[in-house]
């Protein structure tokens, strides 16, 4: 399927789409499944489908409800979209800033958490309903490539972040090529709402990711994990000259 064609079908404005197959669209629901690790090697597709995420949520919310934290640690996949209106934060090609942007959304979650308890609602969407002063959809993309994931502590930081998001109107999506690090060896991963695996180089990649025969995948081929199942997709055919007729 064409990524084009997909914007021009009326989804739901909680669900985006991820791949397709002969039985239909690949849908998720954000509220439900907040967090997306996504790995596999240089050119497997992995930060195609990080963009197609990003776009979807930009074409259905204004910049009034939802803003970006990007963080980029080569400074390349998701440079079109940092002067962007929905830009809230950006690192790029900088990890001590990375870690600086991670630690404010650690201090986001606590702080969003707060709110809810001092309001007595369970959501920050109740939230927003319930009183005028709105607080905007978080969506915290990371492209990391071989760098941010060996920096010191950043497995704990991510393991904090990924685990707690459920009600707060954050979701967190990160595109990697590195699992030779602490938050893979761990299972940190698996906190995750959802794994899903592009092309692996080898068998011990494909351990590490959690998702087993991910080594042999056609290209822009993936399998998704969640909810205890393993499921084989195609990626959406992807024009890039779409980010800047969606951002224009």
């Amino acid at each position: 399927m064409e990524f084009r064609e997909l914007l021009k079908k009326n989804l739901e404005r909680n669900k985006i789409a991820l791949g397709s197959r002969q039985g239909g669209l690949l849908t998720l629901d954000i509220d439900s499944y907040p967090s997306i690790i996504i790995t596999g090697e240089t050119g497997s597709g992995k930060s195609v489908m990080l963009n197609q995420i990003i776009l979807q949520m930009i074409s259905r919310y204004t910049s009034d409800e939802l803003r970006l934290v990007l963080i980029d640690t080569t400074g390349v996949e998701l440079n079109s979209y940092k002067d962007s209106n929905y830009r809230l934060l950006t690192a790029m090609n900088d990890l001590d800033k990375a870690q600086e942007v991670l630690v404010k959304m650690i201090e986001e979650v606590d702080r969003r958490k707060q709110i809810l308890e001092d309001n007595n609602v369970s959501t920050i969407q109740e939230f927003n309903k319930k009183f005028n002063h709105k607080i905007p959809k978080l969506l915290i993309a990371i492209d990391d490539n071989k760098s941010l994931l060996n920096e010191e502590d950043v497995d704990s930081i991510m393991k904090h972040l990924i685990d707690d998001l459920m009600n707060l109107d954050i979701m967190f999506v990160m595109s990697t090529n590195n699992t030779y690090n602490e938050f893979f060896q761990t299972d940190n991963n698996l906190l995750s709402k959802v794994l899903i695996t592009f092309d692996t180089t080898s068998e011990e990649d494909s351990s590490n990711t959690d998702i087993p025969f991910s080594h042999d995948l056609l290209k822009g081929k993936f399998i998704i994990y969640k909810d205890g199942n393993y499921e084989e997709y195609q990626n959406m055919d992807f024009d890039e000259n779409i980010i800047k007729e969606i951002l224009d």
